[in-house]
């Protein structure tokens, strides 16, 4: 059965872009954020709300010192950001707070621009070799920590009013790794995180010693580079992936030989994988051939473990999970959810560098290119029906 996919809403600047975020601290709004690189022009967040209801995007602008890289929302507080700084500036990474946030959603009575205060400094060694390229907030909101990534380390730094303090390192050079181009936090422990570097993808303990902090790696994910990942948030030993082979898989890292699915509908290098938050058999993915593909992944799913009544994934038999193909057919099971390609969406013209669930509704899902295009979309109503009804 055809899906009807809604209309999409494109809030367009003429700035280049890498970064997104949803708002994490607010769950009544869609809201994103957005940073520009800055190349030729100021640089500047945009903070953008969706209201579904009317249909309709409002924003405001927040000039910004210098480039930006990327971003993070935290959790504890939906006016701050973790920000990386895309210069050799003193500070390559802060924690900033966004002046004069409404408390509802953005009207016209909101000033246009507003300032970006700076509240900490998180401040890389002088002989660190490569500057920052990614930022990842835990998502819990009781764990104030963030991760920084650059190609040489991962620096994991907690926050505490007013400053922040660096509490771990995981070093490339002593863990004998490649450069490091991703990081995701396990969704409720405290301590465990994830890392992509070359093929290899990696998990870590901190509260281990520093020698023995990996727990698992799984040394060919993919045939080129890793630049995604994420973590399924109700299957947290469910890990999404994405590579320069233009293949999304997923993996239970108990067991990690190899993966649960394989799905090959990019023609390019992906830099963004994302499940959904609360229906976690969706799975967003992004990358260079400018497309964004929605995914129904319900056979690695928390519904598949719901539906067949047992302890995990490996404990379901492979007869019952459906096969994945290029042209998005499934097992024929009436109008339950099936694995498959569930919308293409090319609403974008230049490579995407990320793909986000909105935090505030499990439906709206927003995408970002490097030409300045942010669109926002909804999961089909068809869809959305097969999962609740």
């Amino acid at each position: 059965m055809e899906v009807s996919r809604g209309a999409s809403h494109v809030y367009g600047i003429e700035r280049h872009t890498l970064c997104l975020t949803p708002v994490a601290g607010d769950t009544q709004r869609c809201r994103f954020a957005l940073g520009t690189l800055g190349i030729t022009e100021p640089s500047e967040i945009h903070l953008v709300d969706f209201d579904s209801d009317e249909n309709s995007l409002a924003s405001i602008v927040y000039k910004h010192t210098c480039g930006i890289r990327a971003l993070a929302s935290t959790p504890w507080d939906s006016s701050q950001l973790v920000v990386v700084n895309n210069a050799s500036v003193d500070v390559p990474v802060e924690l900033v707070r966004l002046n004069n946030v409404p408390e509802g959603p953005i009207s016209s009575r909101d000033a246009l621009e507003q300032s970006v205060e700076s509240i900490a400094a998180l401040e890389t060694p002088s002989a660190e070799p490569q500057l920052p390229h990614a930022v990842v907030c835990h998502p819990s909101l009781y764990n104030k920590t963030a991760a920084v990534v650059s190609s040489a380390s991962v620096r994991v730094w907690e926050f505490g009013a007013p400053t922040a303090t660096q509490t771990h390192t995981i070093w490339a050079s002593r863990n004998s790794m490649d450069d490091i181009e991703a990081a995701a936090w396990h969704p409720t422990a405290a301590a465990q995180l994830s890392t992509a570097d070359g093929t290899c993808v990696r998990s870590w303990d901190l509260r281990l010693d520093p020698k023995s902090q990996q727990t698992m790696a799984i040394e060919y994910a993919h045939s080129g580079k890793v630049r995604a990942l994420d973590y399924n948030p109700n299957l947290p030993y469910v890990l999404a992936t994405g590579g320069d082979d233009g293949s999304v898989r997923l993996w239970d890292a108990r067991s990690p030989a190899a993966p649960l699915m394989e799905i090959a509908n990019h023609t390019h290098w992906i830099y963004s994988v994302a499940f959904n938050p609360n229906h976690d058999q969706l799975l967003l993915s992004a990358g260079a051939d400018g497309l964004v593909n929605l995914e129904s992944t319900v056979s690695a799913s928390s519904a598949q473990v719901v539906a067949a009544g047992l302890g995990g994934l490996s404990e379901v038999d492979s007869d019952d999970e459906s096969d994945v193909g290029s042209d998005g057919s499934g097992g024929d099971r009436g109008e339950k959810p099936t694995d498959g390609l569930v919308v293409q969406y090319d609403d974008h013209e230049t490579s995407v560098y990320a793909a986000k669930w909105s935090v505030a509704d499990p439906w709206v899902f927003a995408s970002l290119s490097f030409d300045g295009r942010l669109v926002i979309n909804t999961v089909p109503r068809e869809e959305k029906y097969k999962i609740l009804l």
